[in-house]
């Protein structure tokens, strides 16, 4: 759920087969509407997770609801069909105690690993999305780790590539990786650019997207599809419309699928509602804001504030 994984590996030889240039020319650049903000200085992406945040948080919803009903009728059983019951001679009492302790225990167990969980893999308590920042001027990338740090690594010295997200019923979803190298053999840090697809053209162009950015600047995109509206997070909460907005989109473009969806949606939202409240908003370091200054009068300085009214 994280942007980046410190799990060190080899350099595999589909890492070399997929490799991603910085010099090198591909598609013709889409934004994927993945960008927060775009200046002359740097751009913005968020998380490839933020769309479907809250898909994992309905199972605590769950978790909460259920035990809080077998609480219920536990206590219920013992007080009305017992403590208030004038011809219980409690003979049984010993045991139904025990019960109730033994399954108030189970009950806190499931709450508590539900909660666990769920803050390990960033869905509670965690930021409500985890940002990376490119500076062109610098040449520097900035990653916003799932522990709050930031992995700071040089454009120049990243190796890009494709890979596979997951695999699922032989569908395979791409994604693109920057591989933070130990040396020329061992990978010491990865991180995960936020978009994926299962067309390999599509990855190809959002990665033209970022590498026309940072080689040859905001003009050069300025126009690239997909760049249209940027997404309002920046330094706050999305608005229970944006969050809902974000949701659905994935299903808009078949109306069938969109309201065989919808339940599945709502129970999702409320799972995203949860994660909003929990969640901080990530702040950047001071270090990493002052290397990142936007400069008076900069012309592309690009965010949220253009988007319509109701999505700013």
């Amino acid at each position: 759920m994280f942007t980046t994984s410190k799990k060190e590996r080899p350099l595999t030889e589909q890492d070399r087969e997929w490799h991603l240039p910085i010099k090198r020319r591909a598609e013709d650049p889409h934004a994927s509407a993945m960008a927060i903000r775009m200046n002359s200085t740097y751009l913005e992406l968020v998380d490839g997770y933020h769309t479907n945040r809250g898909l994992m948080s309905i199972i605590g919803v769950l978790a909460f609801v259920l035990c809080a009903w077998f609480f219920y009728q536990l206590f219920s059983v013992a007080i009305f069909d017992h403590y208030m019951d004038q011809n219980w001679n409690r003979h049984d009492e010993r045991r139904m105690l025990l019960a109730i302790g033994v399954c108030s225990l189970i009950l806190l167990a499931t709450i508590l690993g539900s909660v666990t969980f769920l803050r390990k893999i960033g869905e509670w308590f965690g930021y409500t999305h985890y940002p990376i920042r490119l500076n062109r001027r610098t040449r520097m990338v900035y990653v916003f780790r799932g522990d709050g740090t930031v992995l700071k690594a040089s454009w120049d010295d990243v190796y890009f590539a494709l890979r596979v997200n997951m695999q699922v019923a032989g569908v395979r979803t791409l994604g693109i990786c920057g591989l933070v190298l130990k040396d020329s053999k061992t990978v010491e840090e990865m991180f995960v650019f936020g978009y994926a697809s299962s067309s390999r053209e599509y990855c190809l162009r959002h990665w033209e997207f970022i590498r026309r950015y940072m080689e040859e600047g905001p003009r050069a995109v300025l126009n690239a599809p997909g760049l249209g509206l940027y997404l309002p997070i920046a330094d706050k909460r999305e608005t229970l419309y944006q969050g809902w907005i974000e949701l659905v989109s994935n299903d808009a473009w078949n109306p069938v699928f969109k309201w065989l969806m919808f339940p599945f949606h709502v129970a999702f939202f409320i799972g995203r509602l949860v994660n909003r409240v929990t969640s901080k908003v990530p702040r950047w370091p001071a270090d990493v804001e002052a290397a990142c200054r936007i400069e008076p009068g900069d012309p592309y300085v690009r965010d949220s504030s253009l988007n319509p009214p109701g999505y700013r």
